[in-house]
């Protein structure tokens, strides 16, 4: 019985012994994950202008195009997302208010190319669709989840992240 009764104390102080490593670690975490970002950020705007997209319809656009003419707008999405669906209209309809002003560009994140173009036509978007098959364009910006937005300005670079819809005050501010 007594034995029985070490055992349990003993594995209750390697649990709380593993509890206090890891907490140790987490505290650290923060800082670690923090300068990740930057990096990326940092990383991001610095091959920005060497980022090019193919469209759906097998041209090639490239934020470089853009540089020095317009700000951009890379709306990252997938057909499948019910809030990329529901935004999907209401950016189009702002692309064509602000057409001569800014670029957008959505960004479908690595379904098959029939599906992104019937959801294309079907929201009748305004805006160039590009596919990111690999999700390689994902992570050069950082996204992680659909209905993501990154706002580049006229000088190559990133302004911000706008996760969740995107609203005419957030374009006005990027062409002021």
């Amino acid at each position: 019985m007594n034995n029985g009764l070490a055992m349990i104390g003993g594995g209750v102080l390697a649990v709380i012994f593993a509890i206090g490593i890891i907490s140790a670690l987490s505290a650290q975490q923060p800082s670690t994950a923090s300068k990740r970002s930057v990096d990326t950020v940092e990383n991001a705007i610095s091959s920005i202008g060497d980022t090019s997209f193919t469209t759906v319809d097998g041209k090639t656009i490239s934020l470089a195009d853009y540089r020095g003419k317009k700000p951009v707008i890379l709306d990252f999405f997938a057909t499948w997302c019910p809030n990329c669906r529901r935004n999907a209209p209401h950016l189009s309809e702002l692309y064509k208010k602000y057409t001569d002003k800014i670029e957008v560009i959505g960004i479908n994140l690595q379904e098959d190319p029939s599906v992104v173009r019937k959801f294309a036509s079907d929201y009748s978007l305004a805006f160039p669709i590009a596919l990111d098959p690999s999700g390689d364009v994902a992570r050069q910006f950082d996204v992680r989840y659909t209905n993501m937005h990154v706002l580049i300005a006229v000088d190559g670079a990133i302004i911000r992240t706008i996760p969740g819809d995107i609203q005419e005050s957030d374009i006005r501010s990027l062409i002021q």
